[in-house]
């Protein structure tokens, strides 16, 4: 059976469980703030980037939101902040927001979907077809033509490794000489 002191002891540590995350959202010189990021119908936004500006002191506070669109600042000193909520695909939200001491401050902010623009700058146009001469020429060496496989010795192998020499075979139909 415990004794008294150690049932005492218990009661302590598990009422500190229980409270412990009340006692993490502020202090007698702190306070907290805490929302929930939205979009325009009302479905949560994950991985938003939460930036917060002291105004009086110009000291900057950064993060994301969890799965759930929740964010959440701990441990403010009292002053007055700007609030900018960004993500990909939507507009950049502000708001002005006054922390005191205390219970956290709640602000939950609706993204709005960014307008889309394209822009294409086209600089010049490049031709396709060298209109201003047709002649083509290729210089094939000693190296190149012994290093290209060449079954049979057929010199139209390496003719073909020239740009734009294309190779049309003709057949000749014979057939029709039998038939009589």
């Amino acid at each position: 059976m415990p004794s008294e002191p150690t049932r005492a002891a218990a009661s302590v540590f598990l009422l500190a469980a229980l409270l412990a995350c009340e006692m993490t959202a502020q202090t007698t010189t702190s306070g907290a703030l805490t929302g929930v990021i939205t979009d325009q119908t009302v479905a949560v936004v994950p991985d938003a980037q939460i930036q917060l500006v002291d105004l009086a002191k110009g000291s900057v506070h950064s993060l994301k939101t969890n799965t759930e669109g929740v964010y959440r600042f701990f441990l403010l000193p009292p002053s007055r902040y700007t609030l900018s909520v960004t993500h990909v695909g939507f507009q950049e939200a502000n708001r002005m927001v006054e922390v005191q001491l205390g219970p956290s401050v709640s602000v939950s902010l609706t993204l709005k979907i960014a307008t889309v623009s394209n822009e294409m700058t086209v600089a010049e146009e490049v031709p396709l077809l060298q209109a201003e001469n047709g002649d083509t020429s290729a210089t094939i060496n000693q190296k190149q033509i012994s290093e290209v496989p060449n079954p049979g010795n057929d010199l139209t192998y390496i003719v073909q490794t020239t740009p734009g020499v294309v190779i049309v075979s003709r057949r000749l139909c014979t057939d029709s000489l039998f038939d009589l």
